[in-house]
């Protein structure tokens, strides 16, 4: 099993206000949050709180097609007095570009063909310092490097959702990244593919993006 599950409830938890575990440089490969990622009230609970309100709402969304956009306008929706009552919109930008990054991954064909782009883009030795578990400090990657990644219609989205400058939503990207791939290999370079992918996946349908 993967970190991902322990990270997305870190940054949910950040979202709420509460305790803040997925800091950026931090590699997550070296801490243990096995034990959180297996407790049975934790992912549900924290994203259920996170996204409490949505209800039938976002299942309708789900039904009806509404897709990554109608989910996203529900999710961040549901996090605006949180922003207001937290002083920032950072953790819930965090949390509004999650899906976009995950969808990213496996638009890729997975973990390894998402590495695999990394390294074509010219950002294999970041993506390497996110694998290693050896490294205390997940490379940064710059803005302008993760725009030729990811979709222009998915960016607008989310700046038009949550009333923010594209650029603060690839920033955005850029702090989410590197702590995505550092948690879908905890075991380095001979993770498990097939896990992470399932992660990812598991992920996304507690989003109900399918």
């Amino acid at each position: 099993m993967t970190n991902l599950a322990s990270l997305v409830e870190a940054i949910a938890k950040q979202a709420l206000g509460g305790q803040t575990g997925a800091q950026q440089g931090t590699n997550q490969n070296q801490q243990n949050t096995q034990q959180n990622a297996n407790n049975a009230g934790g992912l549900g609970s924290i994203l259920g709180s996170v996204l409490g309100n949505l209800g039938g709402a976002s299942q309708q969304n789900a039904n009806t097609g509404g897709g990554l956009g109608s989910i996203l306008g529900s999710v961040l929706g549901q996090l605006g007095g949180t922003q207001s009552r937290t002083g920032g919109g950072k953790s819930g930008l965090l949390i509004a570009v999650l899906p976009i990054v995950l969808a990213w991954i496996q638009k890729q064909g997975g973990l390894q063909g998402a590495l695999d782009k990394l390294t074509k883009s010219g950002l294999g030795s970041q993506a390497q310092s996110w694998v290693d578990p050896s490294t205390a400090q997940n490379q940064s990657v710059q803005t302008e490097q993760v725009q030729q990644l990811f979709d222009e219609q998915d960016i607008a989205q989310v700046a038009n959702q949550t009333n923010e400058p594209t650029q603060n939503v690839y920033a955005a990207i850029a702090t989410v990244l590197p702590q995505i791939i550092d948690s879908l290999t905890p075991q380095g370079q001979t993770s498990n593919s097939g896990e992470a992918n399932n992660d990812i996946q598991n992920i996304l349908n507690s989003l109900n993006i399918k």
